[in-house]
């Protein structure tokens, strides 16, 4: 009883909260019903401007998994980069494609398990991979924030990420203090990837991780 009424009172003051249209980096997004806000879970903006950071001025080939409402596909495409978008939910993948045409650029947005749908021989520069990362379930958006039983999440999405880069690529990775670093890294090194810089973003009292990895055959 205690629980579903924790669980009712949350869902009422992110509905509360929430602002369905908002701009970044000079672009204007709007979210839809059941998509991950990044107004209410903001690491998702603090992500995209990494991803901005990364990928540098010079037009590039980028993947990004889990794209949600789009807000990093789209304004890596603003930067004139050249981005496929990938979310396993439709009402993501359809926002993230919304809200690339709201903002006058080309983003391939597809609907699909992380990388099934992609034909065999597309490969990127850098692969950006924000996934659900929590370490238990969560009141509302599990699916978007719970990286699942020992970050089976993670895991499936670095494997993804890992088969999609070009030999000298790069994947950019988020993750928290509360997924656990040594979970990270054997599941990093499971992927057959490797560590090359690791920064850590204090926001709202809670350490984020981003990791730039590469494949491991690399130097």
């Amino acid at each position: 009883m205690i629980s579903s009424l924790r669980r009712a009172v949350t869902r009422t003051l992110l509905r509360l909260l929430r602002r369905n249209k908002f701009t970044f980096d000079g672009g204007s997004y709007t979210v839809s019903a059941g998509v991950l806000n990044p107004t209410l879970f903001r690491a998702s903006m603090v992500f995209a401007r990494e991803a901005l950071n990364t990928a540098g001025s010079e037009p590039i080939d980028i993947l990004e998994l889990g794209c949600g409402s789009g807000l990093a596909s789209v304004a890596l495409a603003r930067r004139d980069h050249r981005v496929t978008a990938i979310d396993r939910s439709l009402e993501a993948t359809l926002n993230t494609a919304d809200n690339a045409r709201n903002n006058g650029v080309m983003v391939r947005a597809i609907c699909s398990n992380w990388d099934r749908a992609l034909e065999p021989d597309f490969t990127f520069d850098l692969v950006v991979v924000n996934p659900p990362f929590l370490p238990s379930p969560t009141p509302v958006f599990n699916d978007a924030l719970w990286g699942g039983p020992d970050l089976r999440v993670v895991k499936a999405a670095l494997k993804a990420a890992a088969r999609r880069l070009k030999p000298n690529g790069r994947v950019l990775l988020l993750t928290s203090v509360r997924s656990g670093r040594n979970d990270v890294l054997r599941a990093v090194e499971a992927s057959k990837l490797v560590p090359v810089t690791n920064r850590i973003v204090r926001h709202w009292g809670e350490d984020l991780h981003f990791d730039l990895l590469a494949c491991a055959s690399q130097p």
